[in-house]
């Protein structure tokens, strides 16, 4: 009888400690949640900066392939602008959107 009352302890224990952030998470605003912002400075920010860095790059070397089909606008946008508004226009935090 003991030992059945302390396994349900433990897997009460268990329980409450893995629900506890699920309801936490819920309660916070989507744009609130301290872990997405953590992520978003320490790994998703450096690496869009990478990115606007490495499109800036690749929009130099396909200039002259694009002047000559009309195309340096989209690749304009595709290389440089969308990386630069993922990097530094979007809210902290917000990382799939």
């Amino acid at each position: 009888m003991h030992r059945r009352f302390r396994r349900f302890l433990a897997v009460l224990a268990i329980a409450t400690v893995t629900a506890l952030p699920v309801m936490a998470e819920e309660q916070l605003p989507a744009d609130r949640r301290g872990g997405d912002m953590a992520l978003d400075l320490i790994l998703a920010r450096p690496i869009g900066l990478l990115s606007v860095v490495g499109g800036s790059v690749l929009f130099v070397v396909s200039l002259p392939f694009t002047i000559s089909s009309s195309s340096m606008d989209t690749a304009a946008e595709e290389f440089v602008t969308k990386p630069i508004e993922y990097t530094f226009k979007r809210p902290l935090g917000q990382i799939g959107q």
